[in-house]
């Protein structure tokens, strides 16, 4: 009598109870063959290197099912592919991963190296599922401790500096696009490549169709987001290349992307002549969430004008409405102050 051998499906929740059920008619299948269900798949996840799955397989999934898929690319085109893509996917060891994020977090920080992990344990997950692999070498990683959400955005001192300092800017175009961040608490990506079809300007709003959730919104526009926009509007023919553009922050003819991507120059520029230190280009969404708070909005309120899908992502702006609730409740005790005294 030989011995009796066992072939493992693949890991729970991984491989669903149903994508099991249909491994174990395949393999059925093939002994009734008097075929090595074994040796099929061993030849199988030999003809795998890293590199081939990225390109055969886990990309043209990413493009169908993931918004964020050019991000993907990125990451393996930048490192992933360097470090495993000559390696077959069965000779990738969960050390030879927690190596390279090691390496990923001293290069860059525990955040990115996070991501990348992130990236990993979900392309090795979908290997287990399609039957390349037997078990995922990246479920056991550990996530790296990150640092604090940095809380930096312009107080109301450098304010009328930064935005002095924008106003002399020569680069018409690229300033504009700074007011509308600052004055919209948009997402860079999404205020540089608006179109004009998506403005809706007799409703106060910028029609954004394909946000970061995947669902579509409208940002509110107050008196100086108008402004900005109206003033595009009108110098539009003043020139060839936002006359013929739909876009209204186009590039020259020639470059990478039809819109404006990258403002850190044109931005730097402007914090430099500010005396403002220590901002980023995405500090200007933090930057309108603080002073709608201080105006008085809720925390609902920005949750909403910032397009978040959860109040909970709004959380971290909690300090300041505490600040505007402290000014409220004090301005109801002069109110009765002044009642008794009366």
């Amino acid at each position: 009598m030989g011995r009796k051998k066992c072939l493992t499906i693949g890991e729970f929740p991984y491989v669903t109870v149903q994508d099991a059920r249909q491994k174990v008619h395949e393999h059925k299948s093939l002994l009734a063959r008097d075929i090595d269900p074994r040796g099929q798949r061993e030849q199988r996840t030999n003809n795998w290197t890293f590199r081939k799955f990225c390109n055969e397989l886990y990309l043209p999934h990413a493009i169908q099912h993931k918004k964020t898929w050019k991000e993907d690319q990125y990451k393996l085109d930048r490192q992933i592919i360097s470090a495993f893509g000559d390696y077959r996917l069965s000779s990738i060891t969960a050390r030879g991963i927690s190596t390279f994020l090691t390496q990923q977090k001293e290069r860059t920080s525990s955040t990115t190296a996070n991501h990348y992990a992130t990236l990993l344990k979900r392309m090795f997950n979908l290997a287990v599922k399609w039957g390349l692999l037997e078990k995922s070498p990246a479920t056991s990683l550990d996530r790296f401790k990150e640092k604090p959400h940095r809380e930096r955005y312009l107080t109301k001192e450098e304010l009328p500096r930064f935005l002095k300092a924008l106003d002399e800017l020569e680069d018409g175009l690229s300033k504009a696009a700074i007011k509308l961040l600052l004055f919209t608490g948009g997402r860079r990506g999404k205020i540089t490549s608006l179109r004009y079809e998506q403005l809706k300007l007799n409703e106060k709003r910028l029609f954004l169709p394909d946000t970061k959730n995947g669902k579509s919104r409208s940002i509110i526009l107050n008196d100086r987001a108008m402004a900005v926009i109206k003033e595009l509007m009108k110098s539009k023919d003043d020139s060839p290349r936002t006359e013929e553009s739909d876009y209204l922050f186009p590039t020259k003819k020639g470059t990478k992307k039809p819109y404006i991507y990258d403002l850190r120059t044109p931005f730097g520029k402007a914090c430099d002549a500010a005396g403002v230190s220590g901002l980023r280009v995405h500090d200007l969404r933090h930057s309108f969430a603080t002073l709608a708070l201080q105006g008085g909005a809720s925390l609902y309120d920005v949750s909403k004008l910032l397009g978040h899908s959860d109040v909970s992502m709004t959380q971290r702006y909690a300090h300041m409405a505490d600040d505007s609730l402290q000014t409220a409740t004090d301005s109801m005790s002069r109110v009765i102050d002044g009642a008794i005294c009366g």
